[in-house]
């Protein structure tokens, strides 16, 4: 059986791999390498960063103001947040498994110089292509399931496993290859999907107490 302590680290740690699966690493990696393929590595790794760090701090704020906007603004329950997840999480996975974005969706940012392509990448880079509807939900729903310091401790996981990620780009793209990348990517929008749905049936048993 586990302690509290041990029961809490165990769930910090599931939560982790679940919003990893949702910010899709292996997928949003081989897009941002392709948008910035004619960058110095150097700025290639702050874009990178400057990517990270706004997309954490997206979560965290969201994290922190989400419950109270959910109940108090828009007076959702979490059922039927879990349900809008799910939904979000299906239509996301399967728009990445059915459709592939094209190299030419990415020549316009390799013009910009490192200013502008710093600014740029808190739009569309960090939102929404790595943290989007789908990860804030996901984080708010893992809060009220397991309380605030285990959701916190789960993001902090994802994200540095993300930065290690990011940081070694230019060396995992040289090792694995980009096919490789591409197939994680995909193997994981399975996954995404298959946890929209059980997020649904959740909420769906709660409200219906089934």
């Amino acid at each position: 059986m586990f302690t509290s302590v041990e029961s809490q680290i165990y769930s910090m740690f599931i939560i982790s791999i679940t919003i990893l699966a949702v910010l899709n690493p292996f997928g949003n990696l081989t897009q941002f390498i392709a948008m910035t393929a004619e960058l110095a590595k150097s700025i290639r790794q702050k874009l990178f960063r400057n990517i990270l760090y706004t997309a954490f701090i997206i979560v965290m704020v969201f994290l922190f103001s989400g419950p109270f906007i959910m109940r108090y603004v828009f007076n959702v329950s979490l059922d039927d947040l879990r349900i809008a997840g799910g939904l979000i999480l299906i239509i996301m996975a399967t728009k990445n498994l059915l459709f592939t974005a094209k190299k030419q969706d990415f020549l316009h940012y390799q013009g910009l110089d490192e200013k502008d392509l710093l600014r740029a990448s808190v739009v569309p880079m960090a939102f929404p292509m790595l943290v989007g509807p789908d990860t804030l939900s996901t984080a708010i729903i893992a809060s009220e399931d397991q309380g605030l310091l285990v959701a916190c401790g789960a993001i902090v996981l994802a994200f540095a496993f993300m930065f290690l990620l990011f940081h070694f780009a230019a060396t995992i793209e040289r090792i694995i290859g980009k096919l490789i990348l591409h197939v994680f990517s995909r193997i994981a929008q399975v996954f995404i999907m298959a946890i929209g749905i059980k997020m649904i049936i959740v909420g769906i048993k709660d409200i219906f107490h089934l």
